[in-house]
C-alpha cells in the first residue's frame, strides 16, 4: 500500500508544480495586456488633446486677425470722416457727431476680447451701417461741390465782365451777391404743399367774411440735411387787399434782413430734417375785409414759401 502510495505521489507532485508555474504566466500576460492597453488610451487623450488645443489656437487666431481687422477698418472709416470734411458748418457738425460714434465702436471694440464671437460680429454690422451713412455724406458733399463750382466759375465771369463794360458794373454785383446767396439758399428751409384757408366756428372752410372765425395755413417743411436741426419759430404774415398786415400787435415783431417786422402769427417747431407737416392759425380780429389776401411764412430770418385765399362779402352760408 505504501509502494503504490509512494508511485502516485511524483504524479501529483508533477501536476501540482505545474499549476504554480503556469498562474505566475498568466498573471504576467494580464499585466502585460492591462499596460499596452492603458498607452493606447494615454496615446488617444493625448492626441485628442493636442488636436482640440490646436483647433482652439487656430480659431483663436482667426478671430484675433478679425478683431485687428475691424480695428483697422473702423480707423480708416474715421479718416475718411475728416477728409469730408468742408466749408459747411452744419455738415462739419453733423461729421462730427458720425466720428464720436466711430470712437465709442473703437473703445467698445478694444474693451472686447477676440473670443466674444458675437460682439464683433456686432460691431461689425454697426461699421457697415457707419460706412453707409458716409456715404450718403459723400453724395451730398460732391453735389455741393458741383454746385460751388458752377457758383464759383459764374463769379469769375461775372467780375471778367464787370473789367469789360463798367457801365453794367451794379447789375453784375447785384448777380455776384445773388450768387454767393444760393450757397446760403442750399442749408436754409423751404416749404411745400401749401394752403391758407379760413374756416368757421366748426373748422369748415367758409370764405364769406361773416362766417370766419380763422384763417388755418397748412404747409411741409420739406428734408433738408444741410439745414441745421433743433427748435426754431414759423412765422407768417397776411396782407389784405389793402397791403395793410393782419397783426395783433405793434409789438409782435421778428428779425428780417436786418429790420424788424411785425407777424400775423408763429409757432414754435422741432426740426430734425425731415419733412416736417405745420399748422399755424390767424385768430380773426375783424380787421378783414373782403377780397385777395397774400400770405407769406418766414424761417431762419428767410421767407420760405407764400399763398393766397380769397375773402368774399358776408353770406348766408
Amino acid at each position: 500500500m505504501e509502494d503504490q502510495n509512494k508511485n502516485q505521489n511524483p504524479e501529483i507532485n508533477k501536476q501540482q508544480n505545474k499549476q504554480v508555474v503556469n498562474q505566475p504566466q498568466k498573471s504576467r500576460s494580464g499585466l502585460i495586456f492591462l499596460l499596452l492597453l492603458l498607452v493606447v488610451l494615454l496615446g488617444v487623450v493625448t492626441w485628442l488633446y493636442v488636436n482640440q488645443r490646436n483647433t482652439t489656437e487656430e480659431i483663436q487666431t482667426v478671430l484675433t486677425a478679425e478683431k485687428d481687422s475691424l480695428q483697422s477698418n473702423l480707423e480708416k472709416l474715421k479718416a475718411s470722416y475728416d477728409d469730408l470734411m468742408t466749408d459747411n458748418d452744419p455738415i462739419n457738425e453733423q461729421l462730427n457727431q458720425e466720428k464720436k460714434k466711430i470712437d465709442k465702436l473703437i473703445h467698445e471694440l478694444k474693451t472686447t476680447k477676440a473670443t466674444n464671437f458675437a460682439k464683433i460680429k456686432q460691431l461689425e454690422a454697426e461699421l457697415g451701417t457707419l460706412r453707409a451713412v458716409a456715404q450718403s455724406y459723400v453724395r451730398q458733399i460732391d453735389s455741393l461741390n458741383t454746385m460751388n463750382q458752377a457758383l464759383v466759375a459764374e463769379n469769375i465771369k461775372v467780375k471778367n465782365e464787370i473789367v469789360e463794360a463798367q457801365t453794367v458794373n451794379k447789375e453784375l454785383e447785384e448777380k455776384n451777391v445773388d450768387l454767393t446767396g444760393k450757397v446760403e439758399l442750399a442749408s436754409t428751409l423751404r416749404t411745400e404743399n401749401i394752403k391758407a384757408t379760413p374756416i368757421n366756428k366748426r373748422g369748415k372752410a367758409n370764405s364769406k367774411i361773416n362766417k370766419i372765425e380763422k384763417i388755418k395755413i397748412d404747409f411741409t417743411i420739406k428734408e433738408n440735411v444741410l439745414a441745421k436741426a433743433g427748435e426754431r419759430d414759423i412765422f407768417v404774415r397776411i396782407a389784405g387787399p389793402d397791403d395793410y398786415i393782419l397783426a395783433k400787435s405793434e409789438e409782435d415783431l421778428f428779425d428780417y434782413q436786418g429790420q424788424q417786422i411785425v407777424f400775423s402769427a408763429k409757432r414754435p417747431v422741432d426740426y430734425i430734417n425731415n419733412d416736417l407737416d405745420v399748422t399755424i392759425y390767424w385768430d380773426n380780429n375783424g380787421a378783414l375785409i373782403p377780397g385777395q389776401y397774400e400770405v407769406y411764412i418766414f424761417g431762419d430770418g428767410a421767407e420760405i414759401g407764400t399763398a393766397t385765399f380769397e375773402i368774399q362779402e358776408s353770406g348766408w352760408f
